[in-house]
């Protein structure tokens, strides 16, 4: 609803409720006048048929004002959602400011001992966090050099525990979700590895395959600076919003929150590669066994290997179902998907898409610290790509390590050097 039409209506409302009041004015004055004989006693009062009007009139009132007020509530909670994600957009370019590059997507605190520690931890100094960064560091010493100190470790639980409420959306309602395990707090906003899907382990020993396309990479030794950025900032997309998942109730089928894993053929790897390279997802990669779990409804189709409960449930830890996204399938009618199962390995090749809980679209923070929000409907198909985002005839692969994207603007928005000619929305 816009201002112009909920200003319009709320007019309407006052209009309607100012000439019930005239009305019954009128009839208490003429009751001055006229007296009303009830039972035989001497009392003035109202017929059943005008109460009844009145408790008519009344509900509709309520009914046309609650819409209203919703209306009102989210405008409110959706501005608080793009103040947030500005913060955040700021936070990135302080850190540019401070380090000459963006932050990795899985930064390194130290050896083997710190894989998966996220993009929020980097940005703490830079959103008014420093003590609790300051914390953390303090930490990693006490824990000593053979120690973890990754948020799943169990080992920064002090840490992990804080609620950063810069971190959630409040129209979000998985934003007050209780702490996950060891795991920590939930957080409403992931960070962009472009149209890449994402081999979710983050050690060097492991994590072989850089990111080409998008802006972070789970690759220690890759950053980005802003130099680097070759289809430039404005068009360059940072970080959008990702629904929490809270709600883990069996019959809950919403690809919003929710994980849907096992799907093996979708691409390697499935399990603990160990420091075997993993084939990069340009060379084999099959979306559409990830887009046909829901194709393009608001619901995966089956209620198997649907993990609930873990999307954006942990803010200092990387794996992209807690802090990243793809800008491959639509927002808020795009699955989440893992080809291994997330029991077994939770770090296996993963597209994870944006989503929120506001009416149409997605709040988007850019690279260069603006904030826009981006359509449901935006373009995710180029010339040539599917609509079920099959592999097309000789092809073993829609993803592109370079080039154009073939996911329309919202894939062009993800790329950082795709040489794509093209504007946010």
């Amino acid at each position: 609803m816009s201002k112009r039409q909920f200003s319009f209506g709320f007019t309407l409302l006052k209009s309607a409720l100012s000439k019930v009041l005239d009305y019954f004015n009128e009839k208490l004055r003429s009751f001055q006048k006229m007296r009303v004989k009830i039972g035989g006693g001497g009392q003035y009062g109202f017929t059943l048929v005008e109460l009844l009007v009145v408790i008519a009139i009344i509900g509709l009132l309520i009914g046309l004002l609650l819409p209203a007020v919703q209306a009102a509530r989210e405008a409110a909670s959706r501005m608080q959602c793009s103040s947030r994600a500005k913060q955040l957009a700021l936070g990135l370019h302080n850190y540019h400011d401070t380090h000459q590059t963006f932050p990795c997507g899985a930064m390194n605190y130290g050896g083997n001992t710190s894989v998966r520690v996220g993009v929020f931890v980097a940005l703490l100094p830079y959103i008014e966090q420093e003590p609790l960064y300051d914390a953390y560091l303090a930490k990693i010493i006490d824990l000593g050099p053979t120690v973890q100190h990754t948020f799943y470790s169990g080992n920064v639980n002090e840490i992990a525990d804080h609620q950063i409420d810069t971190f959630v959306c409040p129209s979000d309602p998985g934003s007050k979700a209780p702490l996950a395990g060891t795991y920590g707090r939930p957080n409403s906003y992931r960070f962009s590895f472009g149209d890449w899907p994402t081999q979710s382990h983050s050690s060097d020993g492991r994590q072989k395959t850089s990111n080409p396309r998008g802006l972070f990479s789970l690759r220690h030794n890759q950053v980005y600076a802003v130099s680097a950025i070759k289809d430039g900032t404005s068009n360059t997309i940072a970080l959008s919003e990702g629904g929490i998942g809270y709600n883990d109730d069996a019959k809950n089928m919403e690809i919003k929150g929710n994980l849907r894993h096992n799907l093996s053929t979708m691409g390697e790897p499935t399990t603990d590669p160990g420091t075997t390279a993993v084939t990069s997802p340009s060379t084999t990669f099959d979306l559409n066994v990830c887009w046909a779990t829901n194709k393009g409804k608001k619901q995966y189709s089956a209620s198997t290997d649907i993990r609930r409960g873990v999307m954006g449930r942990s803010w200092g830890d990387s794996l992209p179902y807690r802090t990243g996204f793809m800008t491959i399938f639509p927002p808020n009618t795009g699955p989440n998907c893992m080809a291994g199962n997330i029991g077994v390995y939770d770090a296996a090749m993963s597209v994870i898409s944006a989503s929120s809980y506001h009416p149409a679209g997605v709040q988007c923070g850019m690279t260069d610290g603006a904030v826009r929000f981006i359509p449901n409907k935006i373009n995710c198909l180029s010339t040539g790509t599917p609509a079920d985002y099959t592999n097309p005839s000789g092809t073993t692969s829609l993803i592109v390590g370079s080039g154009t994207s073939p996911f329309g603007i919202w894939g062009a928005l993800g790329s950082v050097a795709g040489g794509e000619s093209v504007a946010v929305p």
